[in-house]
């Protein structure tokens, strides 16, 4: 059960540039790679994760930006070691400055913070993910794939170009022409390239076929779901489509339609003045089992189509991982190896301002006392994912990005039966207050933490009414 992966979760460490030193760990909330492609950031650093609520996401960094200097250090062709040394060289300095460039600036410096805490400590948003099955309605990882054909011209440079336009024929444009314009503008502009209708570095030319599969007969039926899911970037959340999988026997005698859709981006000013020549394309085909709005159909699409770009290779298949995460944040550490002890706080969070300090020993978390080893709390907890099955909802049944074919969201019906669980002592249960705003997890509906600790001297008492942090992360793998 690949669940029990992530119940012991004490060797976790934060996916984040991360150096230590004595008793901290500082990171500042990014990850990057040296890229080894030719159209982008080559032999320099490109971000390949920012992480929710961190000093880069804070300070604007995103995804894909190159970082072409670190403290006015360039970083082409560097090794890691020398990165390392340039990041950590001297720990006591509190800022680093990274000189970025992306699609809409050539060169900017950003300023972070290094956010530090104690090693060996486990953030509450680890733990929210590690007890995901208390509401998987609220953290969850979610895996999904698509037929996409990405073709890179691997000659050029997607920094040169910064300007776009689309092309036009002087014929009049269909609704979904437009509407297929509107979702590339959108996510193009926040890419950073800017519309230009007289002078574009870029054509983009959009295509699309959707037509009734001439093999059909309704004999030939899939035996498995002829619904997928799929990421809808508007709703946030998965959604299932009736699109059968690549690998579904006799696809082309299954399906009742097929839809083709892409988009193509021509050169039009520094390869050959005279012609337009393709740069990047990026196509996808798909099998329906049913009717589907091609209007529905490219306003998902598209942007997960463009996530492709610029970072881009040559591929048959993509794929992609969603994490949803939403729980309550009070700005606690816990000590990995013993999770009774608080082993950091962050400064100005409401634990902070209870008055919880690092050092604390925590007695009790809203009346249930505190006094387990991480083993004993993992046995509970896969007893507790197991026992409880019975009052999950099957119609609402996933499979994780893990590979746990049995997540399911709980049934309204149960709300009370599932509260009551939850209270058991054998299932030590202490970390649900991570969802104490959802009333199956807290009848009172006041989503306050009280916890009754030993701060060296006495034994205190604190009430903390936590912050809700809530992100939607979607990655390609």
């Amino acid at each position: 059960m690949r669940i029990l992966l992530i119940c012991l979760l004490l060797l976790i460490l934060t996916p984040d540039i991360k150096s230590q030193n004595y008793d901290k760990n500082c990171y500042f909330g990014f990850t990057f790679e040296v890229s080894e492609n030719t159209n982008w950031g080559y032999g320099e650093l490109v971000i390949t994760d920012v992480e929710p609520g961190s000093p880069a996401e804070n300070a604007g960094i995103k995804v894909n930006d190159i970082i072409m200097e670190i403290n006015g250090k360039a970083t082409y062709l560097r090794d890691n070691q020398t990165i390392a040394k340039w990041l950590f060289e001297d720990m006591y300095a509190p800022t680093v400055t990274f000189t970025i460039r992306n699609m809409n600036t050539y060169f900017k410096e950003y300023t972070l913070y290094r956010k530090c805490v104690a090693t060996n400590s486990v953030s509450e948003k680890e733990l929210s993910e590690i007890f995901a099955f208390y509401s998987l309605e609220n953290t969850n990882q979610r895996a999904f794939s698509l037929p996409l054909h990405v073709e890179p011209n691997k000659d050029v440079d997607f920094a040169d170009y910064h300007t776009y336009d689309f092309y036009k024929d002087n014929k009049p444009v269909p609704a979904i022409d437009a509407q297929i314009i509107a979702l590339l503008e959108k996510d193009l502009q926040a890419k950073g390239l800017v519309r230009d209708t007289s002078d574009p570095d870029i054509v983009v030319q959009a295509y699309y076929n959707y037509e009734s599969n001439p093999q059909f007969t309704g004999l030939d039926r899939p035996n498995s779901t002829q619904n997928i899911w799929r990421y809808d970037s508007d709703k946030l959340q998965m959604v299932p489509l009736p699109i059968l999988k690549s690998n579904e026997p006799n696809i082309n005698k299954s399906a009742q339609y097929i839809v083709e859709y892409g988009f193509s981006f021509y050169d039009r000013k520094y390869i050959d003045t005279k012609k337009l020549t393709q740069i990047w394309d990026c196509n996808i085909k798909d099998y329906l089992s049913s009717k589907y709005a091609l209007e529905e159909y490219v306003r998902i699409h598209t942007p997960l189509m463009l996530k492709q770009f610029p970072y881009s290779t040559k591929k048959e298949k993509a794929y992609y991982k969603v994490n949803f995460n939403r729980f309550n944040y009070t700005g606690m550490y816990f000590d990995a190896d013993n999770l009774t002890t608080i082993k950091d706080v962050d400064m100005d969070s409401p634990a902070y301002r209870s008055g919880i300090r690092p050092g604390y020993i925590i007695k009790k978390i809203n009346g249930k006392k505190f006094e387990h080893s991480k083993e004993s709390l993992s046995e509970g907890y896969k007893r507790f994912i197991y026992e409880t099955m019975v009052f999950r909802d099957q119609s609402t049944r996933f499979t994780n990005a893990e590979g746990f074919t049995d997540c399911m969201f709980w049934n309204v019906g149960y709300y009370n039966d599932i509260s009551k669980e939850l209270n058991k002592s054998q299932y030590m249960s202490h970390f649900s207050y991570l969802y104490g705003f959802e009333n199956y997890i807290n009848s009172k509906n006041d989503n306050k933490i009280v916890l009754e600790v030993w701060d060296g001297m006495q034994t205190r008492i604190f009430s903390i009414t936590p912050d809700i942090h809530k992100s939607v992360v979607i990655k390609i793998l």
